[in-house]
């Protein structure tokens, strides 16, 4: 047998896993809400940063046109381009000398800056032929193109400026790869009375400012790396001009190799084809909320730990004056009711004591004379339903003895008879068949409660048995212009149940409906599997409904709802109850799903049957 925890073992545990449930879920709430905080403020930052830096980026392009618009427009320039566009496809590009003042070569200079360390500034015809250019490059024909290899130049001077148009601005190429370092070209078409005459290309590289980097670290965090990247993806570089990869994304995770998750934001460039990009990994950015949930974990612990201790001994305290009492209260529960507990200890204890045997003598009274009300409950109860078997049994004889005479005189065998006297003979058969069924009502009720129902289970197929009904209770549909509609179901489809035990309940409820449904209205009749073991059929009419408050109560013996000279409805209430009494006995269930104007839906849920193999048969009573 099992030993049950004392209350002072029980008292401490419990509240240890008390304080131990709201510390976690505290340190769960803190932990989710620091690192959520965090996060968003680090995403921010990176978002401010990118767009700030994308929008310093097209301020810095336009601040630049000044100096390109001014070389292109000076007459040297105009004049070797014009001798260049003349001459054959031959035309050896000038070499700029940048020492002889008034030369193209001391014109082009002028867009270079003290760290350009010899990268070119070239001159280019409207079909792309080399002019003129200063600096260490020397392409004068075109190379094909090796797709992002080092050291070979792209197809064209300014790689992702192909398509470029006659317009009058500066535009930036895609980034690429040239002797180990990531290059662009700022390129400025040459337009002469709004036609493209040529170009002016700038080589630049990828290279940190000291100052620049300040910023970025003062605007998005120290932890931040900053990268660019081509709006087609290729080609990714660090913010001081060394290739890299691009980081592996999967789904909304982004992550790189060695570094892990991370929080990252991208910004374009507003027209040019460069993005920029920055990331911090996740782990850096949560380190502060993690070292603050630590020290709160470890303070947690320490509160645990003497709530516990206090705890115990405050139980240990409470739980020995209450021992004795437990034990004869447990008395009290096995039926001892003649235990009684001393008065000792202290007032509290003693006022406790004094309360229990108060109780305890409370109880044995209150036993005793429950148990004579018992005995005299059932012995009323047998009686009543002993006395409600034999007259509904007697009262069914004289009933029937007035329908046969009624029949004769109704037959002309005991004379001629009126047809006022034939109406008359009507209203009192009438009479006599309702009170007929109420009294058969009454009598299933008592069998029911005495528990003298047999249960003949077999299998049933459902859309037979139920288009059967159609012939039964058709007259009375007839009788209101009411439609009945029945549902045809799977031919299959079979539960175990009484086949006349459910005739009756289905009867009953198709009764009810035509009773409640005004004409001209619709009853619909079908069934349809209801998960793996059961069955329901329902029976659905467009009566006035049933209010939410009263759909239990209509399955209580002798009620009946809105039985008003307004609304006089027939019977004293019985058919529902016997109906969901005959329901479960079959091992099922009737229930009832009504709006108030909306109509009525009852439905009878039944255990599902095979039809596979030989029916199967099972005897069972209520």
């Amino acid at each position: 047998m099992r030993r049950r925890m004392s209350l002072e073992t029980k008292l401490p545990l419990l509240m240890s896993g008390i304080f131990f449930v709201v510390f976690a879920a505290s340190l769960y709430a803190t932990s989710t809400s620091l690192s959520r905080a965090a996060t968003d403020t680090q995403t921010s930052a990176l978002v401010r940063a990118t767009q700030q830096l994308a929008r310093l980026g097209e301020t810095g392009l336009a601040s630049m046109k000044p100096r390109y618009k001014a070389v292109a427009d000076d007459p040297v320039v105009r004049r070797t381009l014009a001798s260049a566009s003349a001459s054959p496809q031959g035309y050896s590009p000038v070499h700029g000398d940048t020492t002889v003042p008034g030369s193209v070569g001391a014109v082009l200079a002028r867009l270079r800056t003290p760290t350009d360390s010899g990268m070119p500034v070239e001159l280019w015809t409207a079909d792309r032929r080399l002019a003129a250019y200063v600096g260490d490059d020397k392409f004068t024909i075109p190379a094909p193109r090796a797709e992002n290899s080092i050291g070979v130049r792209p197809e064209v001077p300014f790689d992702g400026m192909e398509n470029i148009g006659a317009v009058d601005s500066l535009k930036i190429g895609r980034l690429f790869l040239a002797e180990g370092r990531v290059s662009f070209w700022n390129v400025l078409p040459i337009v002469d009375h709004g036609k493209l005459v040529g170009y002016i290309a700038k080589e630049g590289r990828i290279a940190v400012n000291p100052n620049t980097d300040r910023s970025i670290r003062a605007l998005a965090g120290e932890a931040v790396s900053m990268y660019y990247r081509n709006d087609d993806g290729s080609v990714w570089t660090t913010i001081s001009g060394h290739v890299t990869d691009a980081p592996a994304r999967r789904g909304a995770s982004i992550r790189r190799p060695g570094v892990g998750r991370l929080l990252s934001n991208e910004e374009r460039i507003p027209g040019t084809p460069l993005v920029i990009a920055m990331e911090v990994p996740e782990s850096q950015v949560l380190a502060g909320p993690r070292a603050i949930v630590r020290s709160l974990a470890l303070l947690s612990l320490l509160f645990l730990a003497a709530g516990t201790l206090s705890t115990w001994l405050i139980a240990r305290r409470v739980a020995r004056p209450l021992r004795g009492i437990t034990i004869a209260a447990e008395a009290v529960a096995r039926g001892d009711y003649d235990t009684r507990v001393p008065s000792v200890g202290e007032d509290e204890t003693i006022r406790l004591a004094e309360a229990f045997n108060h109780m305890a003598s409370e109880i044995e009274e209150g036993h005793s004379a429950l148990e004579q009300q018992t005995i005299e409950a059932q012995a009323a109860n047998r009686a009543k339903s002993d006395f409600l078997a034999t007259m509904s049994h007697e009262l069914r004889t004289p009933l029937n003895a007035i329908g046969g005479y009624v029949g004769l005189i109704e037959m002309g065998l005991r004379g001629p008879v009126s047809d006022e006297q034939k109406r008359d003979l009507q209203r009192v058969r009438a009479a006599q068949q309702h009170l007929l069924g109420l009294i058969s009502g009454m009598l299933d009720l008592g069998r029911i409660e005495t528990g003298r129902v047999n249960y003949d289970l077999t299998t049933i197929l459902l859309d037979e048995f139920l288009g059967s009904l159609d012939a039964l209770i058709a007259p009375q549909a007839l009788a209101k212009s009411i439609a009945l509609v029945y549902k045809p179901t799977d031919s299959t489809l079979a539960v175990l149940a009484d086949s006349e035990k459910l005739r009756q309940v289905l009867l009953n409820l198709l009764s009810n409906a035509i009773r409640y449904t005004p004409s001209g209205g619709t009853i619909t009749l079908g069934a349809e599997a209801s998960g793996p073991g059961s069955v329901a059929i329902h029976v659905r009419d467009t009566g006035p409904g049933i209010p939410r408050d009263k759909q239990e109560q209509i399955f209580e013996p002798f009620v009946q709802l809105d039985r008003t000279l307004a609304h006089p409805n027939e019977g004293v209430g019985l058919g529902l109850a016997i109906s969901r009494d005959l329901a479960r006995g079959m091992g099922g269930e009737l229930t009832v799903n009504s709006e108030v104007a909306e109509g009525a839906r009852f439905t009878i849920i039944l255990p599902r049957s095979s039809v596979s193999g030989s029916f199967q048969r099972v005897e069972a009573s209520a």
